[in-house]
């Protein structure tokens, strides 16, 4: 059945709790949906537009018949928030509200009845949300993206059927088995009582999250099932591990996370060392931690090198600043290690760095 259009009174709209912009436990709740949608997502450009120039008839909402009478907004949801505060609601938790333009009461009273469009296909649909969220100019954040292929997949997640997916969305496989395999990973750990979706710090939390997870040693520690994919890609034994990751990489209301997105290679770098992974445990301390790490002979090298090109740089400079006290004591530090480095190099009696 093609989509049809309907004029229906604002009253009868309800927000949709299974929409994936909705990054927290709602239970259903409007009031703590409509709050979220006004403090976390923002509405004060609508307001500003709406209360200017109306409801755009040519972009109405789309919805979805609601069992207990009325709709629900499958798209428009942040458009309904304004509506209702434009014309007096409020969610009536007593905190405050974005400030609302002055407007008459004919024009409200023009706001309480909007156009909609229902009986759209489960394929029309993604296609359209997939376009205009997920690979549009209004993009969903990496979250959203998640639960989107999470419902949509419904329980299919092989590599035949996220691929037709990613089609009609618009993206690659690579990217949505990334957003789905963190998105599982949470959700596990949900269950195992290690995460609560409704005690995340920041909004940014799953973009560090997926990014961190995608490293080849975070697989490892937690021993990351992702071919085939499967509800619970984290190993049973590793449950306790996936409760660190989530702590290191998310943190909560209380404590924040100690890494992101930027340390990724470091914090590979330590998740691979035993000592420096030990250490990290303890002190949290990601940059003490790489003092421990224990580097194979290629990295090594490069080491070196790094530093051969350093002092190569200063030796023209050198000369010129050679009587300066902190030059000098620079230097002295260069050639003691210089002297263990080549005490190791020649294999008389190993000197290393003792920890502080």
């Amino acid at each position: 059945m093609a989509p049809r259009s309907l004029e229906v009174e604002l009253q009868t709209l309800h927000f949709d709790p299974d929409n994936p912009r909705l990054v927290g436990e709602f239970d259903g709740n409007e009031k703590k949906i409509f709050r979220y949608l006004i403090t976390d997502i923002g509405v004060d450009d609508l307001l500003q537009s709406m209360g200017t120039i109306g409801f755009i008839d040519g972009d109405p909402f789309i919805v979805r018949e609601r069992p207990e009478g009325g709709y629900f907004v499958v798209e428009g949801n942040r458009r309904l928030a304004a509506l209702k505060l434009l014309t007096g609601e409020t969610p009536e938790d007593g905190d405050q509200i974005p400030s609302v333009p002055a407007i008459s009461t004919e024009a409200a009273n023009r706001l309480k009845l909007v156009r909609v469009q229902i009986g759209w296909s489960d394929d029309l649909l993604q296609a359209y949300l997939g376009y205009k969220h997920v690979t549009a100019a209004r993009e969903w954040p990496p979250e959203a993206k998640a639960k989107f292929v999470f419902k949509h997949a419904k329980g299919d997640f092989s590599k035949e059927n996220l691929t037709k997916f990613a089609k009609v969305l618009g993206t690659k496989y690579a990217n949505l088995k990334r957003w789905l395999i963190a998105y599982l990973a949470l959700l596990q750990a949900e269950k195992e009582g290690k995460f609560d979706f409704a005690e995340v710090p920041s909004k940014r939390y799953f973009g560090t999250f997926y990014t961190l997870l995608g490293g080849a040693n975070a697989k490892e520690f937690l021993l990351l099932n992702d071919d085939p994919i499967s509800i619970a890609p984290v190993a049973d034994e590793r449950i306790e591990q996936l409760g660190e990751f989530v702590i290191w990489t998310i943190g909560s209301k209380t404590k924040p996370s100690v890494v992101n997105s930027r340390d990724q290679a470091k914090f590979e770098q330590v998740l691979g060392s035993p000592k420096a992974l030990d250490y990290f445990k303890v002190k949290e301390d990601l940059e003490g931690a790489l003092f421990y790490t224990e580097y194979t002979a290629g990295q090594v090298a490069r080491k070196l090198r790094e530093a051969t090109y350093t002092v190569d740089e200063c030796i023209p400079r050198l000369y010129n600043v050679r009587e300066d006290q902190t030059v000098r004591e620079a230097f002295t530090s260069f050639e003691q290690t210089y002297k263990k480095a080549r005490l190791n190099i020649r294999g008389d009696d190993p000197i290393a760095p003792t920890a502080e």
